[in-house]
């Protein structure tokens, strides 16, 4: 399977990648198929790279008192395991394929050199996550005001 350079360039670089970078991706970037019911990421393990989801559904949960409980599904363009891999702690979610999916994945070791070597792609890849994490906190903002206007007898 080729790389899909424009879908990189769409999802997560937000430009035009060059020749040259379009190298170092050539490189770094592994595919990654899962069929359904496959787990991409166990909670608990240590994270071993970053998954880019090119295609398919997955479903996220965590495991909390003695239950795996739903926190929600990604889809195309979701980075995965980038949390794992900037505090160094294990993945905090499972996460299984609910369709067939193919996922990019950039090894530890690959991400950090890219991290120290090609800064523009880095940068890239930060700005991305930030944006999608951004979006996690507003909607979880969202899901705790309800939340306490519920338990306070207080809806809008």
């Amino acid at each position: 399977m080729d790389i899909d350079f424009d879908w990189l360039e769409d999802q997560i670089f937000h430009r035009h990648l060059s020749a040259d970078e379009k190298q170092v991706l050539e490189k770094s970037i592994r595919f990654s198929e899962f069929t359904k019911g496959d787990v991409l990421m166990a909670e608990g393990e240590r994270c071993d790279g970053l998954y880019l989801l090119y295609s398919g559904r997955a479903g996220v949960h965590h495991h909390s008192h003695g239950q795996q409980v739903r926190v929600g599904e990604v889809s195309e363009g979701a980075q995965l395991g980038d949390m794992a891999f900037f505090d160094g702690k294990p993945y905090s979610t499972t996460i299984t394929a609910k369709t067939e999916c193919v996922a990019y994945k950039i090894s530890r070791l690959d991400l950090e050199n890219l991290m120290s070597l090609h800064y523009e792609m880095a940068k890239d890849m930060m700005l991305n996550t930030i944006c999608r994490l951004s979006g996690i906190v507003r909607g979880m903002n969202t899901v705790n005001a309800y939340s306490q206007q519920y338990i306070h007898g207080r809806r809008a």
